[in-house]
């Protein structure tokens, strides 16, 4: 039986990326401000741990790609624009018109101080 790969055979010419993430990708919404009527509003915030850590990596000069798949709507390809702008490589990114990108509502990581007075 012969081995399917020989790693002492790769080069380093063969090496496109320094690093290659797959995982998820998606839209934080976080509250920004409140309206004129009190109401929440939100602004949608690219996210998702593999491609903030691509993001750092891109700044230390890494070649970096993505692999995942978003929803063909709104936020995929706000995603897709954001990773790109980012010098991250996305054309392993799916798009697909049978899903909606994944979105978190409401994050926020710290309550402000009126927050936590109304709770004592």
């Amino acid at each position: 039986m012969r081995p399917c790969g020989n790693r002492s055979e790769r080069t380093d010419s063969m090496k496109q990326f320094d690093v290659v993430a797959l995982g998820e990708l998606l839209v934080d919404f976080t509250k920004n401000s409140i309206s004129s009527q009190g109401n929440g509003l939100f602004e949608a915030c690219p996210g998702g741990a593999p491609c903030n850590v691509l993001a750092m990596l891109r700044k230390l000069n890494k070649s970096c790609a993505f692999v995942g798949k978003v929803g063909d709507d709104m936020f995929g390809c706000l995603l897709q624009s954001t990773i790109r702008e980012a010098g991250i490589n996305a054309d392993a990114l799916i798009m697909d018109g049978r899903i909606p990108t994944t979105r978190k509502g409401a994050i926020r990581a710290m309550p402000t101080r009126e927050e936590v007075l109304a709770l004592l």
